[in-house]
């Protein structure tokens, strides 16, 4: 089994407490990401919430928070064994972290996924799918979207610095 790591981080121009509000807003995590039909917090909060998710073509699984520091940073865990059956012949392990840090005036918004893929070539093939930067990118575009739309200044100006480090350990 193959270890994988995918990252994408943006400067966006808001608060921690700005950015730290959509982020954490874990139910919503469907509006973030195009594949994603319907998420809801069915359990629990911070450590120990359970999600439960629906993809656009009505797959569902689970997934749960491991590790919950308010206004910093966030990591939730696929439960694999209610993992689609194609997703968990190709996923051993699957975890997403989001985090968000201050950068002068800005905000850096962190989007990470972790794991282990079986299946040799056809797991590295998905990860690679999952890290290339339509996928990442899209979803920080939505991200920020959400972000901005908040902000009380409707002459906000978008401040945008993309850092990528997406490596396959």
């Amino acid at each position: 089994m193959g270890g994988f790591t995918v990252e994408r981080s943006r400067l966006i121009g808001a608060s921690v407490a700005d950015v730290w509000a959509v982020v954490a807003d874990v139910a919503g995590y469907h509006e973030m990401v195009e594949t994603l039909a319907y998420t809801e917090v069915v359990s629990g909060q911070g450590v120990g919430l359970v999600r439960h998710c629906v993809d656009t073509r009505g797959r569902e699984w689970y997934e749960t928070c491991t590790a919950w520091e308010e206004g910093h940073r966030f990591t939730m865990t696929v439960d694999i064994d209610t993992y689609p059956a194609a997703f968990r012949a190709l996923f051993a392990q699957v975890v997403g972290t989001w985090a968000v840090e201050p950068v002068g005036r800005r905000t850096r918004l962190t989007v990470r996924f972790e794991g282990r893929t079986r299946l040799g070539p056809a797991g590295r093939a998905a990860v690679a799918l999952l890290g290339r930067d339509s996928v990442l990118e899209g979803i920080l575009d939505r991200y920020e979207q959400a972000i901005v739309a908040r902000l009380p200044s409707a002459g906000h100006r978008r401040w945008i610095e993309y850092e990528s480090r997406p490596e396959e350990r």
